[in-house]
This record gives structure tokens, C-alpha cells and sequence, in this order.
């Protein structure tokens, strides 16, 4: 028998402890500390010494998530951090021995367990659990931990599918059951006004050109907490806000990133999310036999309409066909100005010019400048940044006053009326009585095989026309606002979403050489070149 009792129990001066809890949605962390106690009870028991704790609160040992490659190949992990840095530090020397609650706290996936395991096979350090239950020095002491961790995986698995299976039925039905309510909703499906707002006036920001960062941040400004009082992050407002379940749409895609079997109960988290490997929003979406969304037992907080506009907003940003302020300074005015001066030829430098700082007398003073001749500029043009900033400020609500819209003149949306959305619901509809006829053999292969394929063809090219109908209505609806509604929107608008709004109206800035010199600001060398005003 490999591995005598000395060997195992062998006095480890630097023990590392590991807790681990799956679920703690009050974020109390009492069940870890439980944990620590029994673990240091455990190490005065063996005459060890704790030198390092391994805490992951509110972590599954199950649920896998995608990780991209290096070489762009996939992989899926269960992401636990303190669990890898532990084993680092085993291998490293740092600690050495392990002492955790019980094999289920450890691994819950068989990948992590021979991680470890190989790492004791050359170490030959001791891992223990508090319950005594562990133990991987032995050959016999391996393979029962590798039963247990089958048995538990398979535990788990069973939990995710029965949570999955009743979260699909009740999609089926537009049932809501999470199990802590939403934000933006109370208990019972109707709107918590004040954090609905929230939710709706960051939405139409987006489609207005915010950036997510910007929208967490004025959410953040707000002092409204989340469900439960933990911090916003862009990725929970990004879930919140893309998430089909904002417009009142049911949302099942299979596999839910929220369901984690590793927990004790069958519960789920507050807010699903997308997965790793959905790229639309719009496939979180539940449609019923004819293609149409399930709606949801709840208000919505945004309508059909206006959450499809912010995907379309979040594919066009994500493709890069539209002004985003995604990747660009944090200056009010860049991406827009061009310097003017004249080059020995006579054409224009035409160089975007950047925001920087010189140093004068008075200090250090921002400026945008056109970059020298080895980035292809003329390096001669530069503008005061707070002037040049207010100056454009004045101009664009001078020209939204002199260009007011008619609010009569508005594009027609892609109502459910519309001749395209009618031809796409009767196409899903034949779609779904030919592949149904296939599934009952009521339609034979050729027929199938015949008619179907063109049918795809034609679903996807109307797909196209209401795409297309439905971003000409958000784009004409934006530059229809009144001046007075750009203000507010300005008002409240980070200098990315400023950068953003001034995108929608302004092609570009022509900056030509000062007649002045000294403090001076000449007004008149600014040249803002507007698109056209809406037909």
C-alpha cells in the first residue's frame, strides 16, 4: 500500500486552507466562515500551521465557461482563480499541504481533481478534509476521491438539468420565476418605477450613441444600488440592457449561464446574461411556432421596438459600420477635426488633429494639435482645447435651432403591419408546416428538399429589409429630436456620448490658419461641416 500514515500526516509548517461556497446571493460570506473555523480547528488537531487561506465565496466547482486560445481554438474551464493560485503556490513550495472542508468544496469536475492529484503524485504533499473523508496520498484514497467527484458532477448535472428543464417550460408559458427579483421589477412581475427609468433612459442613451462604460457610469451617479447593494459593472448594465427579457420577451437559449448545479438548491441568480458563445441578443429570445416572441408574465420596460433598436445599435457598433465612441480619446472633439492649412501644393494638410497638453508661462495647457511631419501632419496648427470645445458646443445648438425638424416627418417603421414583417411571419409559418410535415413524414423528402431551401433564403433576406427598415426609423428618429431634447440628452451625456451625439449631425471640423496672435481665439478660422438635415 503506497503512502504510510507519516507520510500523510507528515507536519506541514505552511498549510494552505481552501473554502469554497457555491451560492452566496446575500453576500453575508457566513458559510466560508464556517469553513475557516473547521479548517483551523483541523489544523490544530494535526499540529499544523495556516499560513495562507484559499477563499472563493459565491463560486461554482461546475459551471464551465468558454475560454478562447491563443490560437483562437476553445476550451471550457470552470474559473476559479483562488483554486489555480493554490496549486501554484503547492507546486511552488509556498505552502506546504492543503487542508479543506470535504472533497465537494474541492472539485466538482474531474479535470481540476487530476490537477491536483498529479501534483501530490510528485510532491508527495498532504492534502486532508476536515471531515477526513480525503485523502490522495494512497492509491485506494485516489480512486475513491475520483468516484466521488463522478458522483458529484453527475449531482450536478442532474441539478442543471431539471433547473434548465422547468426554466424552458415555464419560457414555454412566459412564466417569470427568478429567484430574487429583477432589477428594474418587483416580486411580481410588475415595474419598480424608479429603477425601470433606469433601465429605460440608459437604453435610448445607447441607441443615442452612449457607450457602455459611460452608462454605467451615470447609473453609478444615480446612488440606485443593485438588488442586492453590490457594485455596477458594465457587464451587468451591457446583460441588463441587451437581455430580451427589458422588452418583456421570455428568454430561454438552451443553456442558461445563470443555472449552476453545484448549488444545494435548485435557485437561480438575479439577472441572466449572455453566453459566451451567443453573438445576438435576439437568439436569447423565446419564439413561439410561428416565430413570434413569447411574451414574458411581467411589464416590460422597453417595447419591442426600442430594445430591437438597441441591438441593431450593438451589432452596427460591433461591426464597426457606425460613429462609435468605442476605441476613440476621451477629448470632446476627436475623430472630428481636420487641420486646414494650406501645403506648399496648395492642397489641404487634412490631418486629423489630437488632443495634448504644452507647456506655457501660466502652466500646462490642454490643446488639440495636428501631429508633426513624420505622422503626416504639418505639426503648425493648434487650438486652445477648452475654447475650440466651447465654440463647437455653441455652434451645434446654433445649427439645431436653425435646422429644427418638422415632427411630422417621420420614416415608417417596420410595424407589424408592415408588407415585410406580413411576408416574413408567412414565410416562418410555412418553415415550421414543412418541417413538421418532415418531422411526421406527412411531407416527403423531395418536396421538402424542393421548396425549403428557397424559403430560408427568402426568411433571411426579409430579415435583411426589416433590419435595414427598422435602423432607418431609429436613425430618422434621432435626428428628429428637438434641439431641446439634444440638450437634455447633451446634458446628461458623458464626453463620450457628447462625442457621440455630435457624430450624429457633424461630418468633420476644418481648423484653418489663425489670423490672430497671442491668447487671442479667432473665431472665424472654424469651419464645422454639418450632414445634411433630415429630408
Amino acid at each position: 500500500m503506497s503512502g504510510g500514515r507519516s507520510t500523510r500526516l507528515r507536519k506541514a509548517n505552511r498549510a494552505g486552507g481552501y473554502v469554497r461556497i457555491s451560492e452566496d446571493p446575500t453576500g453575508s460570506e457566513a458559510g466560508v466562515t464556517r469553513q475557516k473555523e473547521d479548517v483551523a480547528a483541523r489544523a490544530e488537531q494535526l499540529g499544523w500551521t495556516v499560513a495562507k487561506i484559499y477563499e472563493e465565496n459565491d463560486t461554482s466547482a461546475y459551471k464551465r465557461r468558454r475560454i478562447r486560445k491563443h490560437d483562437g481554438r476553445s476550451v471550457w474551464r470552470v474559473i476559479r482563480p483562488e483554486f489555480r493560485q493554490m496549486l501554484q503556490d503547492y507546486e511552488d513550495g509556498v505552502i506546504d499541504g492543503i487542508i479543506v472542508y470535504d472533497q465537494d468544496r474541492l472539485a466538482r469536475q474531474p479535470r481540476d481533481l487530476e490537477d491536483l492529484i498529479d501534483l501530490v503524485d510528485h510532491f508527495k504533499r498532504p492534502v486532508v478534509g476536515v471531515t477526513g473523508a480525503l485523502d490522495l496520498m494512497t492509491d485506494n484514497g485516489k480512486a475513491m476521491a475520483r468516484v466521488m467527484v463522478a458522483i458529484a458532477n453527475k449531482h450536478s448535472a442532474d441539478t442543471a438539468r431539471r433547473v434548465s428543464r422547468g426554466r424552458f417550460q415555464e419560457a414555454r408559458t412566459g412564466i417569470s420565476r427568478p429567484g430574487i427579483r429583477a432589477f428594474g421589477w418587483k416580486a411580481d412581475g410588475t415595474l419598480e418605477p424608479e429603477e425601470a427609468k433606469v433601465l429605460h433612459d440608459a437604453a435610448l442613451r445607447f441607441t443615442f450613441g452612449e457607450s457602455w462604460a459611460g452608462l454605467t457610469s451615470q447609473i453609478i451617479a444615480c446612488g440606485i444600488s443593485t438588488v442586492q447593494g453590490g457594485k455596477w459593472h458594465l457587464k451587468t448594465v451591457k446583460g441588463m440592457i441587451l437581455n430580451p427579457r427589458i422588452a418583456g420577451i421570455a428568454v430561454y437559449n438552451g443553456q442558461f449561464e445563470e443555472i449552476d448545479g453545484d448549488a444545494d438548491t435548485e435557485t437561480d441568480s438575479v439577472e441572466p446574461v449572455i453566453n459566451a458563445g451567443i453573438t445576438d441578443p435576439r437568439e436569447l429570445a423565446m419564439r413561439d411556432s410561428a416565430g413570434d416572441y413569447v411574451k414574458g408574465q411581467w411589464q416590460p420596460i422597453l417595447t419591442v421596438e426600442e430594445w430591437e433598436a438597441v441591438v441593431d445599435e450593438y451589432e452596427r457598433r460591433r461591426s464597426g459600420k457606425e460613429f462609435t465612441t468605442q476605441n476613440t480619446r476621451k477629448h470632446l472633439l476627436s475623430g472630428f477635426l481636420r487641420c486646414g492649412r494650406p501645403r506648399e501644393d496648395g492642397t489641404l494638410c487634412g490631418k486629423p488633429m489630437n488632443g495634448t497638453v504644452t507647456t506655457r508661462r501660466t502652466g500646462k495647457v490642454p490643446i488639440y494639435r495636428c501631429p508633426g511631419p513624420i505622422h503626416g501632419g504639418c505639426g503648425s496648427s493648434q487650438r486652445n482645447m477648452a475654447k475650440l470645445d466651447e465654440l463647437i458646443t455653441d455652434l451645434f445648438f446654433a445649427h439645431l435651432e436653425q435646422n429644427a425638424p418638422d415632427p411630422k416627418n417621420r420614416l415608417e417603421e417596420a410595424s407589424p403591419t408592415s408588407p415585410a414583417v406580413q411576408e416574413l411571419e408567412q414565410v416562418r409559418s410555412d418553415l415550421q408546416r414543412f418541417r413538421h410535415g418532415m418531422r411526421d413524414r406527412t411531407i416527403s423528402a423531395t418536396s421538402f428538399f424542393e421548396v425549403v431551401p428557397a424559403l430560408e433564403a427568402r426568411e433571411k433576406e426579409l430579415v435583411a429589409i426589416v433590419g435595414r427598415t427598422r435602423r432607418a426609423a431609429a436613425d430618422r428618429a434621432r435626428v428628429l429630436r428637438t434641439p431641446s431634447e439634444v440638450r437634455n440628452e447633451w446634458e446628461r451625456a458623458t464626453a463620450a456620448g457628447r462625442r457621440a451625439l455630435l457624430g450624429q449631425y457633424l461630418q468633420a471640423i476644418v481648423v484653418h490658419p489663425s489670423q490672430t496672435r497671442g491668447p487671442v481665439f479667432d473665431h472665424s478660422t472654424i469651419e464645422p461641416l454639418w450632414k445634411p438635415p433630415a429630408a
